[in-house]
């Protein structure tokens, strides 16, 4: 490896070192949004068990089916979505932006790298606790060959996901340029997040004209159509349907994401401490 590609490397390896430490830190604080997370996950599956009544399927899920969705998303969730809007506002109001307009690196790749670290932080966490839940859950859960799919389908379909959810989240979190205080936007951004991400429910699940308005959207392309892929219930058409949909979304925030950027800037009045 030449020198000119060793310095870059070095630099961002250690830049992601000290994220990953500034992650572990706050553990605790990981502990507690993972036991967030994982409530739903543990109760809406009771829900439905409870809701079949003899019936074979609903929303086009078995009850084997619809468990097993609820744990994938478990698992989406920990590893793929992205909150990073939340520390871009407190950069941006303490005043540590300042800093890093100084620094000779890319603050949205800062900013990746920054997710990265905590992401990788909370799966480690989350592992024993992802047993668990399977576990509790043993009698629904088909271990049987091509019950699953975990080919390259389902990881393409993960990574795009946690890339369209990055980069929605790093354009919210530049809101805060311009609008002083941006962070009680963000719960407003939580509501359809919750609802058209599949979090609360399969979105084959809705009503139609919901259903529709749901896979027009970016959010369920960040955790309920890789949770589909995994339970091999989207067809060929569907399939490359989604993935165009998910780089159209990430085309989309990209653009946003630096016309923000762009514009922030030039109303950036350097205020923090």
């Amino acid at each position: 490896m030449t020198a000119s590609l060793q310095a870059p490397l070095r630099k961002w390896l250690q830049l992601y070192g000290l994220f990953f430490q500034d992650a572990i830190v706050y553990r605790a604080n990981a502990v507690i949004w993972l036991m967030t997370d994982t409530v739903p996950s543990v109760l809406m599956p009771l829900v439905w068990l409870a809701s079949y009544n003899h019936r074979p399927t609903i929303g086009g899920f078995t009850p084997s089916q619809m468990v097993v969705y609820y744990i994938v998303v478990l698992f989406l969730t920990c590893a793929v979505e992205s909150h990073i809007m939340w520390d871009i506002s407190n950069d941006i109001k303490a005043g540590l932006f300042n800093v890093w307009l100084t620094r000779p690196v890319n603050y949205m790749a800062a900013m990746y790298a920054s997710n990265v670290s905590w992401r990788l932080m909370r799966t480690v966490i989350f592992i024993p606790l992802f047993f668990a839940v399977v576990a509790v859950f043993h009698q629904w859960v088909r271990f049987t060959p091509n019950a699953y799919d975990l080919s390259w389908r389902f990881w393409l379909a993960v990574v795009l996901g946690h890339v369209v959810s990055f980069l929605t989240s790093y354009s919210m979190g530049l809101i805060a340029l311009t609008v002083v205080e941006a962070r009680s936007l963000y719960n407003f951004y939580y509501l359809p997040l919750v609802i058209f991400n599949g979090q609360i429910a399969p979105l084959s699940c809705f009503p139609p004209a919901i259903a529709h308005i749901a896979y027009m959207l970016p959010f369920g392309y960040t955790i309920a159509f890789p949770a589909q892929v995994f339970l091999k219930h989207v067809s060929e058409p569907m399939l490359l349907r989604g993935y165009a949909m998910q780089v159209m979304w990430i085309a989309l925030a990209a653009i946003l994401a630096r016309t923000l950027w762009r514009n922030g800037l030039k109303r950036y009045t350097a205020y923090g401490i």
